[in-house]
């Protein structure tokens, strides 16, 4: 089966190296021709995804539609809906790509988000109390690993950030103090078959995820919320594809922090330590396949490789790619995106570490 999908990047990447294990085919759309996925796929269409002519070529080489990044318009998908399923909907992206409506939705449906104001306006700021609580003001859209998030101390200050942003909608969430950052990444197909993957723990560094841990270190009362709030979710939004939920702990609170509705950085120790990685089941789930299983053969452990690591030198400002040898030992697993430029901050590939008994 061809499959049809909209976006390149490292994640585009590994759902091609899932599908072509399983016999399918790959059409990528992406502006850049050189994104990662170009490099593995099929076939690649280079266009703007609001293009009509650019949709119609990608339509007429697939018979089912993903997503690996939830940047992508919904009218988009719901043109392509038009010539065959897309998994997950555009109706799903467009609550996960938006904040304000994403926590709007959780919040209906009885589950906790971190305390918060919408800010669309000046007048939206002029609103709120004098003296705010130390926050964090997020971009509604087109936010990740960090960007588009700003520390906010006052009112004065929450102003000032929202001129420089061009007055763009936000979000201004009341800092907490976090326990544990945790997600987990569930599948459902599109007879409403639901399995998930183990909590995992995540560590970031500069809002950058730094190292995940699955299954993490989480008290049994916390697991059984997580598998409620996220089985709720994921129902109540008819969800079909792969969808990760993040969560902040605080103390024994916890609450829903973030939708991707994708396969997830978090979700990267799959590939190596479950029996099928949540890369074969997005695939599996696009061609209408059965699901596959989310066990767990060993704890492990994902370490994303930043661009930072090319940047030792600096004093003679070069350049130098890690000497990977000192990573590698028994159970570690080295995956590199294939991007030619390294940057401060840049995901430029990671490591899976098993720890096997």
């Amino acid at each position: 089966m061809n499959i049809g999908l909209l976006g390149g990047g490292q994640l585009g990447l590994m759902m091609i190296e899932a599908a072509h294990k399983l016999k399918h085919k790959v059409i990528v759309l992406d502006k850049d021709k050189n994104c990662c996925a170009s490099k593995k796929c099929d076939s690649f269409i280079s266009g703007d995804y609001k293009n009509r002519k650019t949709l119609e070529l990608l339509a007429n080489q697939s018979d089912t539609f993903t997503v690996e990044t939830e940047n992508i318009p919904v009218e988009t998908l719901n043109f392509l809906s038009n010539f065959g399923p897309v998994r997950p909907s555009g109706n799903c992206v467009s609550i996960c790509q938006d904040r304000i409506k994403e926590k709007a939705f959780i919040s209906s449906i009885g589950i906790p988000v971190v305390p918060h104001y919408k800010i669309k306006s000046v007048s939206d700021i002029k609103k709120l109390p004098n003296k705010l609580p130390p926050s964090i003001l997020k971009t509604a859209k087109s936010g990740y690993d960090g960007k588009g998030q700003f520390n906010i101390k006052t009112k004065q200050n929450l102003i000032d950030v929202f001129d420089e942003l061009g007055s763009l909608p936000c979000v201004l969430e009341k800092r907490i103090n976090l326990t544990k950052e945790l997600s987990i990444i569930l599948v459902r197909d599109s007879s409403g078959n639901v399995a998930n993957y183990p909590i995992a723990e995540n560590q970031h560094k500069d809002g950058i995820l730094d190292t995940s841990t699955m299954p993490g270190d989480v008290a049994r009362e916390i697991k059984d919320q997580v598998y409620l709030y996220a089985l709720t979710i994921i129902q109540r939004m008819n969800y079909c594809g792969v969808l990760c939920i993040e969560f902040f702990l605080s103390e024994d609170q916890l609450f829903v922090n973030e939708l991707a509705p994708r396969p997830h950085n978090s979700g990267h120790q799959t590939i190596e330590a479950s029996l099928c990685s949540q890369f074969e089941q997005q695939v599996r789930i696009s061609t209408s396949m059965p699901l596959g299983s989310t066990v767990l053969r060993c704890p492990a452990r994902t370490k994303n490789l930043m661009g930072d690591l090319w940047f030792k030198d600096l004093d003679n400002k070069k350049i130098v790619e890690p000497n990977w040898n000192l990573y590698k030992k028994s159970g570690v697993t080295i995956h590199l995106y294939g991007k030619t430029i390294p940057r401060i901050g840049r995901k430029m590939g990671h490591l899976t570490e098993l720890f096997l008994k």
